[in-house]
């Protein structure tokens, strides 16, 4: 036999779903069966992969701006944009009715690399203004306010690169629109926080 799932369902739910029927099936005597090829095996190792992948790229982030910071409270504020983000972006992506596979979790990877960049021209800001004089809170605030419009201009810049994805046809608007999605969430909730 060879099955093929409908577009609405995820290939490892229907995978499992599956192996669970043919076993209950061979419980009668005499039936027996061989998987000889199951991509959910194959899209849950990537998964997998994808999510192992996520976890190292936001930890070597937080080295590197560690590294270049030199100063582990600024390094730690920065750093807990990330998860802050990434949640606040996976809550957009189960609103939107995306589900986590692949292109979405690729999506939250690429994400990660620009996540940390409005935070750092913030923090490098507030830096400056506390070396002039400013207590933490004045320095806080007024650095904030200085950068807030170029970091808001350059989120919404890269977020307008994926517009013309929303104009393709097809299955490859599937899959690109859920990388885009995510990435775009992914962004704004940066800019959020």
């Amino acid at each position: 036999l060879t099955i093929q799932k409908g577009s609405n369902f995820a290939t490892t739910d229907v995978s499992k779903e599956l192996i669970s029927v043919m076993e209950g099936i061979s419980d009668v005597e005499g039936i027996d069966f061989t998987i000889l090829l199951d991509q959910g095996e194959y899209i849950e190792q990537a998964t997998c992969s994808v999510n192992s992948n996520l976890i190292y790229k936001a930890i070597l982030s937080v080295v590197i701006l560690f590294v270049f910071l030199r100063n582990f409270r600024a390094t730690f504020i920065v750093g807990i944009a990330i998860p802050v983000s990434l949640l606040f972006a996976i809550i957009l992506i189960y609103i939107s009715g995306i589900t986590l596979n692949i292109v979405s979790l690729g999506g939250l990877a690429l994400g990660i690399g620009m996540l940390v960049d409005n935070s750092i021209v913030v923090m490098e800001n507030i830096f400056r203004l506390k070396k002039e004089g400013l207590s933490n809170k004045e320095a806080a605030i007024k650095g904030t306010a200085q950068v807030g419009g170029a970091i808001t201009a350059s989120t919404l810049t890269t977020i307008s690169v994926f517009i013309p994805i929303m104009f393709i046809e097809g299955f490859i608007k599937e899959i690109f629109l859920q990388m885009a999605l995510t990435i775009t969430f992914s962004l704004v909730a940066s800019l959020l926080i």
